[in-house]
């Protein structure tokens, strides 16, 4: 993952960290893959591919500094796909915690339970409206990625990551 904001790069990508319970299926898929080759092979090829594709499959966020213009992005491996839209009018940077719960179930019903405490970054547009833009466990690593952004487009920085949320200089 890139978190470079430099004056020399015109663009970012960020791809957002697959769920715990994804990446389990992937593994639950490509083992029945394995597992029923010698009797079933057409499911075989299914279980594989539905691997292949939870092993490869992320979702994120590119911004084009330069032309001012964004794009939610679902990519396969390094390939994204996404329509480009121009930034809309942004009210600030935000940094806030979240937890963030995942559950998987299985055959049987049994069910695997996943939470994550994370501190994600967002810009925040007039509309009120958040596009994700970083996400990570260390709250210093996402204040210092805020710092960066901030200063790209020119914005102010809202930390929401207490109860009293407050402008930082």
């Amino acid at each position: 993952m890139s978190t470079n904001l430099d004056k020399d790069n015109y663009r970012f990508i960020y791809k957002r960290e697959k769920p715990t319970s994804i990446k389990v299926m992937g593994i639950l898929a490509a083992l029945f893959s394995l597992g029923g080759l010698a009797y079933t092979p057409v499911f075989s090829a299914a279980m594989a591919l539905a691997a292949a594709g939870l092993f490869l499959y992320q979702s994120g966020i590119e911004i084009n500094f330069s032309q001012r213009k964004y794009r939610l992005i679902t990519a396969f491996g390094s390939q994204g796909f996404g329509n480009w839209e121009a930034l809309p009018e942004l009210k600030c940077v935000s940094v806030f915690k979240t937890k963030f719960s995942s559950k998987t179930y299985g055959r049987s019903n049994a069910s695997i339970t996943t939470t994550q405490h994370l501190v994600q970054v967002n810009l925040v547009t007039t509309e009120n409206k958040r596009l994700l833009c970083f996400e990570s466990e260390n709250k210093e690593e996402s204040f210092g990625f805020a710092k960066k952004l901030a200063a790209r487009l020119d914005e102010k920085i809202w930390d929401a990551t207490e109860q009293e949320g407050k402008w930082l200089d």
